[in-house]
């Protein structure tokens, strides 16, 4: 039997499979895991080419339909993924939510100290706006009452979750749309955590002292511009496919831990320092530093000094 049915048979037996199985389990794979593996795909089609033993063309050919199967597989299941395992999609124009334009808002006074901003927005768009004499404010357009904002405070420390109720995207005569503009108080110290899908996210945090910001999202674009308020920041991302642009200030040492080989990055004025570690050349003697984890599929990267 010739090595391509062979690989072609086995890659058509196991795509089949999987979707087999996943319709009845919680067969799930991840983005990282299904293109950390991919190319190991050619390494086993070149190895079937060289290996003149017959039967050994056919087993690594067999291989090599296998990890092509789970391969496309995981990055179908990682791709629906990115709109979060609750989204719904409504093809109805007598979808019973009015579209409309929704204030959120927490109450500020002097004893708070740190603050954590909870966003789980799903897919759509997120801007951070200038500071408010509020804790935070919070303006969204979309379908009405889709939001809710929880404070738990404990004296000196402010939590706020702001989270999406429901994902569902509605298809018809009028356009989904789901935006959320949001304004802090810039005297806390603030950590932000944000869980996005499928989203534009543009978060100005100059007017902020920020010590920590962590970003999951799936296919988006991010701007993101860093001030220097805070003395250490931890800045963490874990992303699929997106189009990341970020900024710092020129005079704050940064470090940046990339997990994103498939991923187009530039770093401006940063010099290798190890397999996946890159620093500014001021990074040992700058008095304010920024650590960034970059974790992401196949993107574009850009880290540029203002």
């Amino acid at each position: 039997m010739k090595t391509s049915h062979i690989f072609w048979g086995i890659f058509f037996l196991s795509i089949g499979g999987l979707l087999l199985i996943g319709n009845f389990t919680e067969l799930d794979f991840t983005w990282d895991a299904a293109w950390k593996f991919w190319p190991l795909v050619l390494v086993l089609i070149g190895v079937s080419i060289l290996v003149k033993n017959q039967i050994g063309k056919n087993i690594v050919g067999g291989l090599a339909g296998l990890i092509l199967a789970i391969t496309l597989y995981a990055s179908f299941s990682a791709t629906t993924n990115l709109f979060h395992n609750d989204l719904n999609f409504v093809f109805d124009d007598e979808y019973n939510s009015d579209y409309d334009t929704t204030y959120f808002f927490q109450e500020y006074n002097d004893s708070i100290k740190t603050a954590a901003l909870n966003f789980n927005g799903g897919a759509g768009s997120f801007k951070m706006l200038m500071p408010t004499d509020k804790l935070a404010e919070f303006k969204t357009e979309g379908y009405g009452g889709n939001y809710y904002l929880k404070a738990n405070d404990n004296g000196i420390h402010s939590d706020l979750i702001f989270n999406m109720k429901n994902t569902n995207i509605k298809f018809g005569k009028s356009n989904h749309h789901n935006s959320v503009e949001i304004s802090l108080n810039s005297k806390p110290d603030w950590e932000l955590n944000f869980d996005v899908g499928a989203a534009s996210v543009d978060l100005d945090l100059t007017p902020y002292k920020v010590s920590k910001v962590d970003i999951d999202m799936g296919a988006a674009a991010l701007n993101i511009k860093f001030g220097d308020l805070a003395d250490v920041v931890r800045f963490k991302i874990n992303a699929g496919a997106s189009d990341i642009n970020i900024l710092i200030p020129d005079s704050v040492g940064c470090e940046i831990d990339s997990d994103a080989s498939l991923s187009s990055k530039h770093y401006e004025g940063f010099s290798k320092v190890s397999k996946n570690l890159y620093r500014t050349e001021n990074f040992d003697t700058a008095r304010k530093k920024i650590y960034m984890e970059i974790d992401c599929g196949v993107s574009s990267i850009d880290v540029k000094k203002y």
